[in-house]
């Protein structure tokens, strides 16, 4: 494994304990201490997820021009300042406002950090380092809730924001010695040329398949993040089974990896799985909200992300020349980040008006007729 790679993982370790311990815990303490309704839960997640849908498209011209570990750095930095003022807000407003600058921050590491990886990887082990990157978020995002448990267990609400900022702040460390493997590659095609994203975004526009399941799988993971835990204490679930609750996640996610590789070779068919198994743990969300209903469903949702994710930026990247990489991926996380903008407020809204469970149940409808249409043409 190249150092690049290694340095990439181990900032994404540290990022990911900090979103653990407190990205869960966020829509119950918007619920629980500033009386958010569901549909402000739900904005709480649009505005965090809001930033994802434009910026990726300037930071991805950006990382073709400009050093990629500034870029990552300088996210790391901003989300330690967002993270730490969430322990300070008083209103639904507040926390708005330090979602947003969360969000922007996350535009700016995450697509900083493919980019590395890629760009640092030849098409032969390209899918390895976005393994081991994904391994690596993925182990963060596992244990970061257990640590939030151990905090919640002695302090309160505020002092877990606290220390989530002072966790994500280690991953400047492996950011900054990312410095020699960040240069742009100089080639003509890395000037800003508005043209050349808008020849990218039709290259992208003729995989229908791909841009449905993006999209779904944004809207989804959107959702679980943004608004479930909400749904989970509504059931009367302790803030310490939450975070037990997205360990089993994590854990689902971390211990699938290993067959990613062999199941990307199925490439759409792969996709499809991941979206009705997406689907079946939207369906046990709405039947049932007891505490092992709800382990049940986030290990089945979190075996499908383990799946969508590698495999749809594999399926982006090949047959990329480096020097677009960044657009193209600019591209790919603005998709992703229309989704993830999407999913909160809608089922926020949804929630408030025909009840808290329905969304869950449209959800399922939804991925089972997708992934029985990609089935079918696949087939035929």
């Amino acid at each position: 494994m190249n150092r690049a790679v290694l340095l990439v993982s181990a900032c994404a370790v540290m990022v990911g304990i900090s979103y653990g311990m407190h990205s869960p815990i966020v829509p119950v303490f918007s619920r629980d201490e500033l009386a958010a309704d569901y549909s402000q839960v739900g904005l709480i997640g649009t505005v965090n997820y809001l930033p994802y849908m434009f910026a990726p498209l300037f930071v991805g011209l950006m990382l073709d021009r400009i050093n990629k570990s500034y870029i990552l750095a300088a996210g790391i930095i901003l989300n330690i300042f967002a993270i730490f003022m969430l322990s300070t807000a008083q209103s639904v407003p507040e926390v708005m406002l330090f979602r947003t600058l969360a969000g922007v921050a996350h535009a700016l590491f995450w697509p900083s950090a493919e980019v590395l990886i890629s760009t640092n990887s030849n098409a032969e082990t390209r899918i390895k380092g976005i393994a081991t990157f994904t391994a690596a978020w993925v182990m963060g995002f596992m244990v970061g809730p257990l640590i939030g448990k151990l905090v919640l267990d002695a302090f309160d609400y505020r002092m877990l924001f606290q220390f989530s900022a002072i966790a994500v702040a280690a991953g400047l460390v492996p950011a900054l010695l990312l410095r020699g493997h960040g240069r742009p590659v100089q080639q003509p095609e890395t000037r800003l040329q508005p043209g050349s994203l808008l020849q990218v975004a039709r290259e992208m526009s003729s995989y229908p398949t791909l841009t449905t399941v993006l999209l779904y799988y944004a809207v989804t993971f959107g959702v679980v993040l943004a608004v479930y835990p909400a749904y989970m204490r509504e059931a009367s679930l302790s803030n310490q089974d939450i975070e037990i609750l997205f360990f089993v996640f994590g854990l689902s996610r971390f211990a699938t990896l290993y067959f990613v590789q062999k199941i990307s070779r199925f490439a759409t068919l792969a996709l499809a799985l991941a979206v009705a198994l997406t689907a079946v743990g939207m369906l046990i969300s709405f039947a049932s909200t007891s505490f092992l209903s709800f382990a049940i469903a986030l290990a089945v949702i979190g075996l499908a992300t383990s799946i969508f994710y590698p495999v749809t930026f594999n399926l982006v990247t090949r047959n990329t020349p480096p020097g677009k990489v960044g657009q193209k991926l600019g591209v790919y996380e603005t998709l992703f980040g229309a989704g993830w903008t999407a999913g909160p407020i809608a089922v926020g809204l949804s929630s408030d008006a025909f009840g808290s469970s329905v969304p869950y149940l449209a959800l399922f409808l939804i991925g089972t007729a997708l992934s029985g249409t990609i089935a079918l043409f696949r087939r035929k």
